[in-house]
């Protein structure tokens, strides 16, 4: 261990490589990346129309184009670091790049509020006596305002208000033994530059203020890259859980999950890839199983659930949640996944219905049910992108386990 205590980042195992195809190669991972580098800049550039217009109020036309000139520079300057896996200073990270991210946001919600406040512009401008250009000006001032202001809430309190969900889940035959088990769900930790080390610390005195018989944590630790593997770790070897604390990996772990997997364990917590532990409470069993990470093909359900005992219930930890009626097929009692974030962004009080996850059509957060077999889907505690909740808060899930 260096002299300042930190432990070196293991290495990566050699993977194994798929086979080579003939013909046409498919776009490497940096190549998409740099086509979708290209689109998000284009498309921040088409987003400072809105809020030029507005500041057009107050201050003349050419100095607006020039302020929204340099707020698109300002804003891809801040994109590009961000994607990047660099540690930044907390300081910047909170003058800076929070400061423009919720600009960003404030800009997209203002543009696509802005066409339909036209037919009220017009009939403001009908009424006041004004020209229907003065009008126009004050629409998109008022949308970016309070476009800015719902962002604002977003980066704040949006992310910071955690909701505690307590869900029962009944199991066919579960032994009276583990009738009130107590496991409790993180997910979608994203430690980074916006989500810190000190938010998880945080993070998990609130996880243990609840006593859980067991924790689950289901994937995507950190936000990009392998700087924050040892932030993460140290996060994770703050959970406590009277049976232990079982992690499974996310496809944002990608980099180097080997070595991932090795910082974690030294902390404490059991690493699931592919893999399952048996947990016991006097006579009863418990099975607890782990998925590997779907997007890099690692997943390999047939294995994870072949140390199952049999009449045992399982508790599968998935981070994505399409594995579900696979699982229910096999058996398994409860599915506990994330991925989604719940979309992070949805309509308050029906974001379960109207999110941006439900706009990609991917599971709802909260309890699926398949005969059964449940499937929960957490809304994640940190995020991804922008760092920002609307209508979607941060979820710490608390699942009791009941005889059906």
């Amino acid at each position: 261990m260096p002299p300042d205590g930190t432990r070196s980042l293991p290495s990566a195992s050699p993977g194994a490589e798929g086979n080579v195809v003939s013909g046409e190669r498919p776009p490497s991972r940096r190549q998409r990346f740099r086509r979708f580098r290209f689109i998000v800049y284009g498309v921040t550039a088409l987003l400072q129309v809105v809020p030029a217009l507005g500041a057009s109020v107050v201050v003349s036309g050419s100095a607006a184009a020039a302020l929204g000139a340099l707020a698109l520079l300002v804003t891809l300057r801040v994109l590009g670091a961000v994607v990047s896996d660099g540690r930044r200073p907390a300081v910047r990270v909170v003058v800076l790049d929070e400061p423009v991210l919720a600009h960003w946001c404030a800009s997209l919600l203002a543009t696509l509020l802005f066409l339909p406040s036209l037919p009220a512009a017009g009939i403001v401008s009908r009424l006041a006596s004004l020209s229907f250009g003065s009008a126009v000006r004050g629409a998109a001032a008022f949308v970016y305002v309070a476009s800015l202001a719902a962002a604002v809430w977003g980066f704040t309190a949006g992310r910071r208000r955690i909701a505690v969900t307590h869900v029962e889940i009944p199991i066919v035959g579960l032994d009276e033994e583990l009738d009130g088990y107590r496991i409790l769900q993180v997910s979608d930790l994203h430690i980074g530059n916006f989500d810190t080390k000190d938010r998880g610390f945080a993070w998990a005195a609130r996880v243990n203020a609840l006593a859980p018989d067991l924790v689950a944590v289901t994937g995507d630790l950190v936000t990009a890259g392998s700087t924050f593997y040892p932030d993460v770790a140290a996060v994770l070897g703050r959970l406590s859980g009277k049976d232990g604390v079982f992690v499974s990996l996310g496809n944002h772990d990608q980099s180097n999950p080997d070595a991932l997997a090795q910082l974690i364990a030294l902390e404490g917590p059991t690493v699931l890839r592919n893999s399952s532990r048996v947990v016991s409470r006097g006579a009863a069993r418990l099975v607890v199983a782990g998925l590997d990470d779907r997007m890099t093909g690692r997943d390999d359900l047939a294995r994870t659930l072949s140390g199952r005992v049999p009449g045992a219930p399982t508790v599968l930890l998935s981070h994505y949640p399409d594995f579900f009626e696979e699982a229910a097929s096999a058996g398994v009692d409860l599915v506990l996944s994330g991925h989604t974030h719940g979309g992070q962004i949805g309509v308050p009080f029906f974001s379960k219905r109207w999110s941006l996850s439900r706009l990609a059509r991917q599971h709802a957060p909260g309890l699926h049910i398949r005969g059964h077999s449940r499937l929960y889907v957490n809304a994640g505690l940190g995020t991804t992108g922008p760092p920002v909740r609307f209508g979607v808060a941060p979820e710490i899930s608390v699942f009791t386990l009941r005889s059906a």
